[in-house]
């Protein structure tokens, strides 16, 4: 779906301890699809909630500002902020009106995050990345 320019992709977690892979998949068909990664991981606070119980299960795979991984880093973990590939990266806002295991993926060119991030972030450095492997 395309609204302005903006590039949208809806999508489902049925599996919470697959969530990554889920959301790996569905970046993929939305590059398939428009040619381009999304940018933008929209859901609602509760999936983000399980989402992060289920990233903390994986710690070598969050990383914090410092590059260490949630153990060892010395930063502390509020929860995720980017979900990382090789391939791209996914800022993750908040959208209330989604329901839980519901998400979006979106590609805007200039987003201007009307919608509010996860986490606010002053400093680019305070981010939380779960990066997932190929």
């Amino acid at each position: 779906m395309e609204i302005n320019g903006v590039l949208k992709l809806k999508g489902f977690i049925h599996d919470f301890l697959a969530w990554d892979s889920t959301i790996n998949l569905f970046a993929i068909k939305f590059n398939e699809k428009y040619n381009v990664y999304p940018n933008i991981l929209l859901a609602s606070d509760d999936t983000y909630r399980k989402i992060d119980f289920f990233a903390q299960k994986k710690p070598n795979m969050l990383i914090g500002p410092d590059g260490k991984d949630i153990l060892s880093s010395s930063e502390t973990y509020e929860g995720i902020n980017e979900f990382v590939t090789e391939d791209y990266t996914l800022d993750c806002c908040f959208d209330y009106e989604l329901t839980l295991g519901n998400f979006i993926l979106v590609f805007d060119e200039a987003p201007d995050y009307g919608g509010e991030p996860v986490l606010v972030i002053e400093e680019k450095g305070k981010v939380y990345q779960f990066k997932k492997s190929a």
